[in-house]
């Protein structure tokens, strides 16, 4: 039994033996001296005299697991400081090396790692305990124990680590290569070899096949660059198809790196493969999907469009010209509603497929064919010009007119289509609008018949864009206050009086000047601002008119009302209210409406009411531009208006033009017949005025008279002309005087 056991069997003080025992290590520890070299190896050491029981530790030993100086025995010391787990594991060890067969001398070891609480820490920490043990004589009792401690908690983390690099190396989902500098493989873990559908054997020494310079380059990958970049201390990663040992195509994505030395540039790479064969497969499926039509298989609309906005590129690098083509076919929805739906798609099918075969196609090129929707189809054709591509177009329609067979119907299936079309470059738009102009193209084959093929009017539509254009600058100008009203004298040629003017629209344009209506008049014609611009003209003339009334001045205001304008069902309703605006004043019977004979008998019986309700306002009416028209003596009479104006262009030929001057002649003989007055217009020279005077027609107006001035200087030339009349008296007039 050890001195301390026996001790303490006879004394039993704790505090005296711990002393007692403090006291006898002192002493032995001065007499143990200890190698320099186990602190340079920072190894803690620690001796047992197991006969005394006492202990003797290094500096190191204490500063590695912070043990106490009086442990009773080896066992007592892993009791206190081991883990858990080693205690359970080692103690028994231990016991069977301090309690060895008696009788055994000899020197034993023994070695085991462990784990021991890092000293004022929770943490635990690995260690290296190796122990050797003497033996006494004959006796065999354990006498010295000598214990080295070194820490390997490093050692145990990169065996850790090793272990699950190696378990992640040959375990991972991804192919994993290790090489050398110059991409040959030196070691593949399993899901390498599987994606190459080769062994490991055959794979070491080579290149790594996803890294050969062939396949990078179809790739579209600079060999060369790749590895200039990894020797720089770069990764890469990119994306290669390749074809393995088994035939099969697959695509890999690929990620490499060099693996860093401690010193120097790095000696290996790590090459990581991820099979994307399957996802990329469902990735084209999806966006075939997408871009195509589930029942033919062809591109459809999103598709199409995207082809034409390249063959538009192609078009203008290549000089080709490029037809789009919006096929619909005739009468569809009768078929799908007498022979089902299910006999409607397998029709389609056949249209697409009998198109598809219908095109034309070169080395690097080929017509495109989508389906659009429903019965419509949408092709771009390549051609020379537009006679080419009015062939192509009949070709198609020839193709379709071919009877189509169907299992369901006993006689094969005729069927006509119709196709609009414009053609790039001569219309020169982009692509959605090229798609717009095929379609309206289209919308008039249908409204003129089907069965048939139309090419967009680029011109006309030209045409079209400049009136709305045009439109649009004068609704700007109608809201700017930019039109305006001159008015033309209507005098009395005999008398010398002023009995009316003409009210005459003018646009004082802000860059051009002041602008007559041949310049603007044409647009508003068939519009709705014609309309709201016809209402603009009598309002500014009953306010005209109202004005002068205040001054004295009694003037009959005439104005033109266009077709459209005079045709509107509440003409009469608004006129009512433009006059209504103006109470107390008598507008009314100083209102004279003037009517192209054109418009007037374009529908007679209407013009007839419109007349009468007009006139039972008190407002007057009046033939313009009569003799123009084809109207009859039946027609005349049925029209109740106040007055008759000759056209200017019989007034100015009937000096040298006999039938000129018989018709004016008749038209005076008309007008007095019906009770009508006549007014001559354009009357530019004292010779018309009393030609027209002999033949009984007093009123006239025109430039030899006057021309249509501002509304401001009206007054005056009244004034003026009253007092000094152009034209001279009657007398004078019947003397055959010229006009001053």
């Amino acid at each position: 039994m050890p001195f301390f056991s026996l001790a303490r069997a006879r004394y039993g003080h704790p505090d005296r033996l711990t002393r007692l025992r403090w006291r006898l290590s002192r002493i032995l520890g001065r007499s143990i001296r200890w190698p320099d070299e186990l602190e340079l190896a920072e190894l803690g050491a620690a001796r047992w005299d197991l006969r005394w029981g006492l202990l003797n530790t290094t500096p190191p030993w204490r500063s590695l697991c912070g043990a106490p100086e009086h442990f009773e025995s080896p066992q007592d010391w892993l009791e206190r400081l081991a883990h858990p787990l080693d205690r359970a594991r080692l103690r028994p060890a231990l016991d069977r090396l301090l309690n060895g067969q008696p009788g055994r001398a000899g020197v034993e070891d023994w070695h085991e790692s462990l784990r021991l609480q890092a000293p004022g820490t929770q943490e635990w920490r690995w260690f290296s305990l190796k122990l050797r043990l003497w033996r006494q004589g004959a006796s065999g009792r354990p006498r010295h124990l000598l214990a080295l401690l070194s820490d390997i908690s490093w050692r145990r983390v990169a065996q850790e680590r090793e272990r699950m690099s190696v378990t992640l190396f040959e375990h991972v989902g991804q192919g994993l290569a290790v090489l050398d500098m110059e991409q040959n493989l030196l070691d593949a873990n399993p899901a390498y070899c599987s994606l190459m559908r080769a062994d490991r054997e055959a794979l070491l020494g080579a290149v790594a096949q996803p890294l050969q310079p062939g396949v990078l380059r179809r790739a579209g990958h600079d060999p060369v660059q790749i590895r200039e970049g990894l020797a720089q201390g770069q990764s890469w990663q990119g994306r290669v198809s390749l074809q393995r040992e088994d035939g099969e195509l697959i695509s890999l994505a690929l990620s490499l790196a060099g693996i860093p030395e401690p010193e120097g540039p790095p000696r290996y790479q790590v090459l990581t493969l991820q099979d994307q064969t399957l996802q990329i497969q469902q990735q084209r499926l999806l966006e075939a999907q997408q871009s195509h039509d589930a029942l033919t298989g062809l591109p459809n609309l999103a598709e199409f469009r995207r082809r034409l906005a390249q063959a538009l590129d192609a078009s203008r690098r290549e000089g080709f010209a490029l037809c789009v083509v919006w096929l619909d076919l005739d009468r569809f929805r009768q078929i799908n509603d007498q022979h089902g739906r299910m006999l409607g798609d397998r029709l389609l099918l056949q249209v697409g497929r009998r198109l598809d075969g219908a095109l034309r196609s070169g080395r690097e090129w080929a017509d495109e064919l989508a389906h659009l929707g429903g019965d419509e189809f949408g092709l771009l054709l390549r051609c020379k010009d537009a006679a080419e591509a009015e062939l192509a177009l009949q070709r198609l329609l020839n193709v379709l007119r071919a009877p189509f067979p169907l299992a369901e119907l006993p006689e094969p299936l005729d069927i006509t289509a119709s196709l609009g079309a414009t053609l790039h470059p001569r219309d020169q738009s982009d692509a959605e609008t090229l798609l717009r102009h095929a379609a309206h193209a289209l919308y008039r084959v249908k409204r003129s018949g089907r069965n048939a093929y139309q090419l967009f009017d680029t011109e006309k539509h030209a045409r079209s864009d400049a009136q709305a254009l045009a439109l649009g600058r004068m609704q700007e100008a109608l809201d700017a206050g930019e039109l305006c009203l001159h008015y033309q004298p209507k005098v009395d040629m005999r008398k010398g009086l002023v009995l009316g003017v003409e009210a005459l629209l003018r646009w004082q344009h802000p860059e051009k000047g002041l602008l007559g209506p041949a310049h603007f008049l044409p647009v508003l014609e068939r519009t709705g601002l014609g309309v709201r611009v016809g209402d603009w003209v009598i309002e500014q003339a009953l306010k005209q008119s109202s004005l002068w009334l205040s001054q004295g001045l009694a003037l009959r205001v005439s104005v033109n009302v266009a077709a459209r304008h005079l045709q509107a069902d509440d003409f009469t309703q608004r006129l009512q209210e433009l006059l209504a605006r103006h109470p107390g004043v008598p507008l009314a019977r100083h209102l004279m409406l003037e009517v192209l004979e054109s418009a007037a008998l374009a529908d007679i019986e209407a013009t007839q009411v419109l007349i009468r309700r007009c006139r039972a306002l008190g407002v007057s009416f009046a033939l313009d531009d009569f003799g123009t028209g084809y109207s009859t003596l039946t027609y005349l009479k049925r029209l109740p208006v106040d007055a008759l104006k000759i056209d200017r262009s019989f007034i100015q030929n009937m000096l040298i033009d006999a039938q000129d001057h018989a018709l004016v002649k008749g038209v005076i003989s008309l007008a007095k017949t019906f009770d009508c007055s006549v007014v001559a217009e354009g009357v530019e020279s004292a010779a018309h005025a009393r030609a027209l005077m002999a033949l009984g027609c007093e009123l006239g107006q025109g430039n030899g008279i006057a021309p249509a001035m501002p509304a401001a200087e009206l007054v005056d030339w009244v004034a003026r002309f009253q007092a000094h009349p152009v034209l001279a008296g009657r007398q004078e007039a019947e003397s055959g005087l010229a006009i001053h």
